[in-house]
């Protein structure tokens, strides 16, 4: 006769910790396009379990529903809407930074002028808004 293993019940709650470092956001230190010159800024971004992240994805579908456009989205369209997703997750900026000679304080209108303007910023942030592991560090 075998002995019967019994498999213990994995506790989740250890994962809400996680979920508060998604709503709370990570900073991200921008460096320029040469991927190591600091920049002397940071974005703060929300994760992709946070509410600011759920509410964003849905704005985006209602818009989408609205527009009765349910067919494949085109490149363009999809990495425009990408930018807009991201300007939604970015939470700001420290210092302000200065763009076509004046100084741009956040909003996500700035934000998505910033990110169609210098995809080395946007994909810095994406990649690191994106990864779940950034927002499970002490």
């Amino acid at each position: 006769m075998t002995a019967k293993t019994e498999k213990k019940a994995v506790d989740l709650s250890s994962f809400d910790d996680a979920k508060a470092k998604h709503e709370a956001g990570i900073e991200i230190a921008i460096v320029g396009p040469d991927g190591k010159t600091p920049m002397g800024f940071s974005i703060r971004a929300a994760g992709p379990d946070s509410e600011r992240a759920q509410t964003a994805q849905e704005e985006l579908a209602d818009e989408l529903i609205e527009q009765e456009n349910l067919t494949r989205l085109k490149a363009r369209e999809a990495a425009q809407r990408g930018i807009r997703y991201l300007a939604k997750l970015t939470m700001g900026w420290a210092p302000n930074i200065i763009l076509d000679g004046q100084e741009l304080e956040f909003s996500e209108e700035n934000a998505e002028k910033l990110y169609r303007r210098h995809r080395f910023i946007r994909e810095q942030v994406d990649k690191a808004a994106g990864n779940r592991a950034r927002f499970t560090k002490g």
